[in-house]
């Protein structure tokens, strides 16, 4: 196995799926509940292309409509970050939704930097609780 390293090359892949895009949009039209999330500091995957992939998601072009307008989430009354979701607004019945949140002053890898904010997300998350 060797000794860990926070980011290693050792793992090697074929690219081939061109986008996640429609994947997220049947998942979320299935009634599954998604959290995408990105440290507001991360260099190797800015917070700004995520957020965008995820707008594409929502008015006007895409399937999904607006649940929750962007807005900051708190952890001990303090500003942890920012969240917006959407939800797939032509059924009446399905309960999935596709989040996106940043944790201010996270990077790339935000449990690392951001402990608290991150498990305050994750149980969010998995309790089924707007963060």
């Amino acid at each position: 196995a060797g000794k860990w390293e926070l980011c290693s090359r050792r793992i090697h892949y074929t690219h081939d799926v061109p986008s996640m895009l429609p994947i997220h949009r049947d998942l979320v039209q299935a009634g599954y509940r998604a959290l995408i999330f990105s440290g507001d500091h991360d260099m190797c995957v800015p917070h700004t292309g995520s957020e965008a992939w995820v707008d594409s998601m929502g008015p006007p072009e895409g399937p999904l409509g607006i649940r929750e307008a962007w807005r900051p989430w708190m952890v001990n009354a303090q500003v942890a970050g920012y969240v917006k979701s959407y939800a797939d607004t032509r059924s009446v019945t399905a309960k999935g939704t596709l989040s996106f949140a940043t944790v201010k002053g996270a990077g790339h890898t935000v449990p690392e930097y951001k402990p608290e904010e991150a498990l305050h997300m994750f149980r969010s998350f998995i309790n089924d609780r707007l963060l």
